[in-house]
């Protein structure tokens, strides 16, 4: 066995106290956040879920960290968002993908919110193309429900333009006859929505591609609308409707104080807060549900084993005792579970960049399937089938070379391909049938 020489011992024993010396200064530069004396929540309209959230969190967080809690009403996620940069708000509820979450940190995901299709019963809307030229409510400017609406009309290659376009609060579709319809995005248990369900005078529109669209928007993901939810008798609706989901969001800065985080978190899922708000997202399944940075804090609550976690724990139990030995074995520990992590970091890294490769084909697929609905040109169908199979077999290349993962969803682009080319080949023989 190779003996280790003296100067590799100083060098790590240097690296350990310099661990050791950088997680005091973390510890002191976190411990040094002060509370606010009034925390401020931004979250949506008045009557809305997101407000009525903030009043129920409210009163909880009060009592864990004694200051004043200020609900504030907002037109939605933009303004949420603005008002956290501009620290007008410490706290906001903001809607996955319908604003920016740069310069933001997560603290919890809360519940999923899905797409409602809602549509006037009699008003001739059988689909999502049939709402151009009608008088439809996307929701108002700045808000989550209006990001949301504008990426599903774009999907479908139309335009805020195409229709009457309001910024009508949906529950004005019960008193403003002149509304055809609304697309919203809310939570099951939204009042107003189980208000206009309730009574009868609507029906939902299914979202019949909603798992294409899951492929290629982050924050959105294929979901259904359950049976009976809104009515049991008669059934609201009568049958599952296909649709999306996406998930609204506890967010701050990332430098909010890591007290009033953890009260916060506290107040959100050991609280009992499901009582009231049965679709919260629980604490074991909240890190399936967060795509983006979470605050350290809310990173250690909900992975209290991992790195972070350990690395937290080390912090201040270095900022209790301040004792050499105990520093010195906490900075050769953290190099050890860096070591270990590492590998764990590469291995997810590779997995990472498979999936963007994947995801990659399928946004091209995507592209032809499109093209194959337009066009009538021979040739052009001819290109794309061509396409399609290079595509295709650059793909089980790739797999042979395990630069992608033979996983589900690779199955699954297989399957695209195969139909896409099925496509073609039927469209070629039927023009070749029309022209003969």
């Amino acid at each position: 066995m190779q003996a280790v020489s003296t100067q590799s011992i100083r060098g790590w024993f240097s690296i350990a106290m310099l661990v050791v010396l950088v997680s005091s200064v973390l510890v002191w530069l976190i411990q040094r956040n002060p509370i606010p004396r009034v925390v401020r929540i931004a979250t949506g309209e008045p009557g809305g879920l997101y407000h009525r959230l903030g009043d129920i969190i409210a009163p909880t967080l009060k009592s864990g960290i004694h200051r004043t809690i200020e609900v504030e009403s907002t037109r939605g996620s933009e303004e949420n968002r603005e008002l956290l940069i501009s620290h007008k708000a410490e706290l906001a509820i903001i809607q996955g993908g319908a604003t920016s979450f740069e310069n933001l940190s997560i603290i919890t995901p809360l519940f999923p919110e899905y797409l409602f299709i809602i549509v006037r019963k009699g008003s001739g809307i059988e689909s999502v193309a049939d709402l151009k030229g009608h008088t439809v409510s996307l929701g108002t400017v700045g808000s989550g429900n209006r990001a949301s609406a504008i990426q599903l009309l774009q999907y479908y290659m139309l335009d805020p333009s195409d229709l009457d376009d309001t910024d009508h609060y949906f529950i004005d579709l019960l008193t403003d006859a002149s509304l055809d319809a609304a697309i919203v995005t809310a939570g099951l248990e939204n009042p107003d929505l189980k208000k206009l369900m309730a009574s009868q005078q609507f029906q939902l529109l299914p979202v019949t591609n909603s798992t294409a669209i899951d492929l290629t928007h982050p924050f959105l993901r294929a979901a259904e609308i359950p049976r009976g939810i809104f009515s049991k008798h008669p059934s609201v609706p009568g049958e599952p409707i296909p649709t999306l989901a996406t998930t609204a969001y506890l967010v701050a800065e990332p430098e909010t104080s890591p007290k009033l985080v953890s009260a916060l978190l506290k107040a959100v899922h050991e609280e009992s807060l499901r009582l009231s708000v049965p679709t919260l997202i629980s604490r074991r399944d909240a890190p399936d549900w967060t795509k983006i940075g979470m605050h350290p804090t809310a990173h250690q609550y909900f992975y209290p084993t991992d790195e972070v976690g350990e690395l937290a724990n080390v912090m201040e139990s270095l900022a209790a005792t301040k004792e050499l030995l105990f520093a010195l074995g906490a900075g050769i520990y953290l190099l050890w579970i860096r070591w270990k992590k590492l590998k764990e970091a590469e291995t997810s890294r590779l997995i990472q960049q498979q999936k963007d490769r994947l995801d990659g084909f399928l946004t091209q697929t995507l592209s032809i399937e499109e093209k194959i609905l337009e066009t009538k040109d021979l040739k052009l169908l001819s290109e794309l089938l061509v396409k399609v199979s290079r595509i295709k077999l650059k793909a089980l290349q790739e797999l042979t070379e395990e630069e992608l993962r033979g996983d589900q969803t690779f199955a699954i682009f297989l399957e695209q391909c195969d139909s896409l080319i099925h496509q073609i080949q039927l469209q070629r023989i039927a023009r070749n049938t029309a022209s003969t």
